[in-house]
């Protein structure tokens, strides 16, 4: 996974279940990884007609029945708990302010690697930016047998198409949090997604349905590389078939020959007009099957020597892999964006240090060392020397 999106757990699954359920009435008996679910009469679910039933929450049990169903970030039965969920509430809205994060800053990296100590932040909100974050699945899949599923969280700035990766993780883990209360002032009331235009909107969930496939890079390419293994397999194994079958036509060909000589002797030398009758009919027959067989054996010869191309493009298109992705839920967020203050210290001595700044993003611009121009970063923190600021580089 990379570090713009943000994977969807097993526990943050099992907790949203849990909620679910609980919004619905049910009653849930846990025996490990597994759990007995009883709805009530008057709750009604798309993906079951009965009211009660099992959940797994490992795939990896053996002894499964059809009729559990299995709770993990990749599997089918939590789209649908997903898809049911959101089909009640399908876009939320929420205001990022400082306020609602509780005056809780994010400091960048080349203050969290430094010697100083932050003595105190400031942060002036100067204006309001627009993202959407939203849920997407990944579907990763051949036409002959791999599926694999994903389900990821990202954020994208709906102006700039920005991707902004601790917004989502600042959703996910402290506001989608099952059983988390949202703090005061942090939703949003309308319909209008905050007057964000339709084609912006559609522009961010296409960047962000790019940045989750770029999320599972490495993912897709462990199948990518599973479906190759398979197909190279398939084709040696058609390949040395076609070498057995080659072998089989020459060993025919060579006793057809056999026999034609054999009966050469019979139509030259007969004991009998019957007998000679009988024998230039067989040889006619031999004959045909013997040009047959020649027929296929050159058919194969010939696809021998272009590689069996035909066959290896039609197996390398059956194990192809084939990434789709689908948004299931929204959430517009208005963030605070503006400048911060930070208070540096060490040594007795200290300094102010200003940058641009946004509420559940962070510091979102480059800084450079005032005293050497070199901009800051986790390899190259800030220092403070004599109530100055400088950097790693300026030793």
């Amino acid at each position: 996974m990379t570090d713009v999106t943000h994977a969807v757990t097993q526990s943050a699954l099992e907790a949203f279940a849990r909620e679910y359920f609980g919004n619905l009435g049910t009653t849930i008996r846990e025996d490990g990884s597994r759990w007995h679910v009883r709805l009530p009469s008057h709750a009604h679910v798309g993906f079951t007609d009965v009211h009660e039933f099992d959940i797994a929450l490992d795939s990896e049990q053996e002894g499964l029945e059809d009729s559990v169903h299995v709770l993990t970030p990749e599997s089918g039965f939590t789209q649908q708990l997903l898809d049911e969920a959101a089909e009640t509430a399908p876009v939320g809205q929420l205001a990022l302010t400082e306020a609602v994060t509780d005056g809780t800053y994010q400091y960048p990296p080349w203050i969290r690697e430094s010697d100083v100590d932050v003595v105190d932040a400031t942060f002036s909100p100067y204006y309001d930016r627009t993202a959407v974050c939203m849920f997407v699945r990944i579907d990763i899949e051949t036409v002959s047998e791999y599926q694999t599923q994903f389900l990821e969280a990202v954020t994208v700035d709906v102006e700039s198409t920005e991707q902004l990766p601790n917004v989502t993780e600042l959703l996910v883990d402290e506001f989608f949090t099952p059983g988390t209360e949202w703090p005061a002032g942090s939703t949003e009331d309308g319909d209008d997604e905050s007057g964000v235009s339709s084609e912006k909107l559609n522009t961010a969930i296409t960047t962000g349905q790019k940045a989750v496939v770029e999320g599972v890079r490495d993912e897709i390419s462990g199948v990518r590389q599973s479906a190759s293994r398979a197909a190279d397999s398939e084709f040696e194994e058609y390949r040395q078939l076609q070498e057995q079958q080659i072998n089989e036509l020459q060993d025919e060909i060579s006793s057809l020959s056999t026999r034609l000589q054999k009966l050469s002797t019979e139509v030259d030398e007969p004991e009998s007009p019957q007998q000679r009758v009988e024998a230039l009919e067989k040889r006619k027959e031999l004959k045909t099957e013997k040009a047959e067989i020649e027929d296929e054996l050159e058919e194969t010869l010939q696809e021998k020597s272009r590689g069996y191309a035909q066959q290896q493009r039609e197996i390398e298109r059956r194990h192809a892999i084939k990434v789709s992705t689908e948004p299931k839920a929204f959430t517009i967020v208005l963030y605070e964006r503006g400048e911060i203050t930070f208070e540096l210290a060490t040594g007795g001595r200290s300094t102010a240090v200003r940058a641009p700044y946004a509420v559940g993003v962070g510091v979102t611009d480059d800084i450079q060392c005032e005293n050497c121009q070199k901009q800051l970063s986790g390899e190259n923190p800030i220092r403070v020397v004599s109530g100055r600021i400088c950097c790693q580089c300026c030793r």
